[in-house]
């Protein structure tokens, strides 16, 4: 590199004042985090590092470190307020997952013990049961109860609701309602009894869904509290944190009002030798 070039660098790094934007800030920030002695091993592979220089940013604003120890004790602070951001969001995800739908359904069975009904609780189960569904059912229920003759022509009359589920079904196989009847196993009376019978069991469904979620209901709200093996480790762990937190808060306090006692000494010893001088 030539003089003339080696003048111009150092002309221009000394007139550089470093970075001024926010984002300018959290860079530099960064470079040094990452050359950092605490935070090297620090993030997760979900975790942010720019999350991390931003909370260090606003450390560095409101506690105003100066020098290498007082920036490493400013560090320090940042990593134990980013581990209890994290452990509250361990204990928000494990509650989460103990409120999931799947769970609940299983903590229900559990406490049904499997003798609700020959079928284990869904999730579905633990939803409000369709209104319209439930007075569907109920209205061909009362048709098939009026039915004085099982016969599609006395059902096209007297049972619309029956009729219309026929050719629904029908439609589906490409053939008339008679036909589809015809290869029905047990014919029209089969038919009808088993769509009786479905109905009946939807109805039962319905008048058990509010107990069903009421348990659900119950069941979520023990779940909202952590078992106690998980919650004496989050509460040791938090304990840990707090400490670790404190010490560094007074570890900072006491080398800043060093300094300052520092400077205040040797302000006085330069104005002592002033006056002496003078």
């Amino acid at each position: 590199m030539s003089d003339r070039r080696q003048l111009t660098n150092r002309s221009n790094a000394s007139k550089s004042t470093g970075p001024t934007s926010d984002n300018g800030k959290i860079v530099s920030s960064g470079n040094a985090t990452r050359h950092g002695i605490l935070s090297g091993q620090l993030f997760l592979k979900n975790e942010n590092p720019s999350e991390f220089q931003q909370l260090q940013l606003e450390l560095h604003a409101s506690l105003a470190p100066v020098g290498a120890t007082e920036l490493t004790l400013v560090e320090r602070i940042a990593i134990a307020i980013w581990r209890q951001r994290r452990l509250v969001a361990a204990e928000t995800a494990s509650l989460n997952l103990n409120l999931d739908q799947r769970s609940i359904s299983k903590g229900v069975n559990t406490e049904l013990d499997h003798t609700y009904s020959d079928e284990p609780v869904s999730e579905d189960d633990l939803q409000p049961y369709d209104t319209e569904q439930e007075r569907w059912c109920r209205s061909v229920l009362a048709e098939v109860e009026g039915l004085a003759d099982v016969s599609l022509e006395a059902i096209t009359k007297t049972a619309p609701l029956v009729y219309v589920q026929i050719k629904v079904e029908a439609d589906e196989g490409n053939v008339e309602p008679d036909a589809y009847l015809e290869d029905y196993a047990g014919g029209i009376v089969a038919f009808v009894c088993e769509l009786q019978h479905w109905c009946q069991k939807e109805i039962t469904q319905a008048e058990q869904r509010p107990a069903l979620m009421a348990l659900a209901k119950q069941v979520e709200a023990r779940r909202m509290i952590l078992p106690r093996p998980t919650l004496e480790l989050l509460t040791r762990y938090q304990t840990t944190l707090d400490n670790q937190l404190y010490k560094a808060l007074k570890a900072l306090r006491d080398a800043q009002e060093w300094r300052l006692k520092s400077m205040d000494a040797h302000a006085s010893e330069v104005g002592s030798s002033d006056t002496e001088a003078t």
